[in-house]
């Protein structure tokens, strides 16, 4: 019967979720701590000072393009090309392996941008250089 099989997965997800809600109260709860103390040494420094007036600041969330993925991807891509390619035709082939909409013009740009500054990045570290091409393009290859 195929309510044997799909009970224990609902059961087994429930007490999944209903642990990652106990672990999350947990966190909010030791951020509510942390924001009572900060407020009091504050008061401390200052007995008047509005803390309720205090805006909250949010962080950007990271995206996959962080911690060298973007630098990882283009050498890989570089290797793989096995001649100079573009930041063009690397933001293409990097849209390509994401699976990301290649249509998305925006997207598009975003990936050249992000691409460029990681070639930079490689450039500084000897990793990658430019290559002279015929086209208006800069051409990147793999340091040898």
């Amino acid at each position: 019967m195929m309510a044997d099989q799909v009970l224990p997965a609902l059961v087994q997800r429930r007490a999944e979720l209903a642990g990652e809600l106990q672990k999350a109260q947990g966190h909010v709860q030791q951020l509510h701590a942390d924001l009572a103390s900060l407020d009091a040494v504050i008061r401390q420094f200052d007995p008047d000072y509005p803390v309720a007036s205090i805006r909250p600041k949010y962080r950007r969330a990271e995206t996959p393009a962080e911690h060298g993925a973007m630098s990882r991807s283009v050498l890989d891509i570089l290797r793989r090309a096995g001649e100079p390619l573009s930041a063009t035709e690397i933001a293409s082939r990097v849209i390509a392996e994401r699976a990301l909409d290649a249509s998305d013009k925006g997207l598009r740009r975003l990936m050249v941008k992000r691409v460029g500054m990681a070639l930079r990045y490689q450039r500084t570290n000897g990793m990658v250089h430019e290559v002279a091409t015929e086209g208006v393009a800069m051409a990147w290859g793999i340091a040898r």
